[in-house]
């Protein structure tokens, strides 16, 4: 029995240590949209290369501040979440900082938004506001979202 059992896990071993690897090289898991909507935004709007130069710099800023908000929203979540038993935790405060930094984020969205129209040109800054207004509305003038289906209209 024993000797029959160890080439099949041998082979299973192997097999798995090869989508591993394969995992490791390719990233298949890790998110490729934000180049997709960086793309969209520089096509509709046919940015010159230096306003492309300024929306990328802008674009990076933006994502990393919004990464931040994330991690400190996260670390707040997993404080309260994680506090059911512990009757010293104030729920009140912790939700209250939540919402604060949910808030702080909107504002960042706005700023950065505010941003890339004033790198625009009159006309095109007509278009982001179509766009924008569009996006606000649901509409699905954005990148595919790779499979996912859309939220519900409202």
């Amino acid at each position: 029995m024993k000797s029959k059992l160890s080439p099949v896990l041998l082979v299973f071993l192997v097999v798995l240590n090869g989508v591993l690897i394969f995992m490791l090289i390719n990233k298949p898991h890790e998110n490729k949209r934000p180049k997709e909507e960086r793309n969209f935004l520089i096509e509709q709007l046919q940015f010159t290369d230096v306003q492309k130069d300024r929306f990328i710099n802008l674009d990076d800023a933006h994502r990393e501040n919004m990464r931040s908000f994330e991690d400190e929203i996260r670390k707040n979540k997993d404080v309260l979440f994680n506090s059911f038993s512990d009757e010293t935790i104030n729920i009140d405060s912790l939700s209250s900082v939540i919402g604060t930094l949910q808030g702080k984020k909107e504002m960042e969205v706005f700023g950065f938004f505010k941003s890339v129209r004033k790198v625009c040109t009159r006309k095109q800054q007509e278009k982001f506001d179509k766009i924008i207004k569009k996006a606000l509305k649901g509409g699905n003038q954005g990148p595919p979202r790779e499979g996912k289906m859309p939220p519900p209209p409202r």
